[in-house]
């Protein structure tokens, strides 16, 4: 019995995180199907040590992309962004294309406020693009609110 409840704990502990970014165009990226799960770094939070962020689940993904990934990474950004409710980007220098940062919260989904943060970083000197792409939802109730605890 105690081997049927801790497989069944197993299996809920692999699927719920998979079903967090559903309904998202970025989740092809966290499924590996643009970029090789070789390729990416990933990060998985869940528990006690986010919550005083306010926050229930973090996922961070991040890689160094070509040109193509890059342009296909951020027109799925931009097909999530039009159905956000707030959205925030901005360039580390307005002269520069070095970093690009944008934030973006979307609707609610099972209860939780969702949220996704993307950054390229340039590198010109080694022609590539280092792609940090973050995922988080909480109980925290706005963009801005998240901005705050964040820091």
């Amino acid at each position: 019995m105690k081997r049927i409840l801790l497989l069944l704990m197993m299996i809920w502990a692999a699927v719920v995180p998979a079903l967090a970014q559903k309904g998202l165009h970025l989740d092809q990226l966290f499924q590996g199907r643009i970029i090789p799960q070789e390729r990416m770094v990933e990060t998985r939070v869940r528990g006690k040590s986010i919550e005083k962020y306010q926050l229930s689940f973090y996922r961070s993904l991040r890689m160094s992309v070509t040109d193509e990934e890059n342009k296909l990474l951020c027109q799925l950004l931009g097909q999530d962004a039009e159905q956000s409710i707030d959205m925030r980007s901005y360039r580390q220098n307005p002269h520069s294309w070095k970093t690009y940062t944008c934030k973006l919260q979307l609707p609610a989904a099972g209860g939780k406020n969702r949220f996704i943060c993307f950054q390229e970083e340039w590198n010109r000197k080694h022609d590539r693009c280092e792609v940090t792409v973050i995922y988080m939802e909480g109980s925290v109730e706005s963009l801005e609110k998240l901005e705050e605890l964040l820091k």
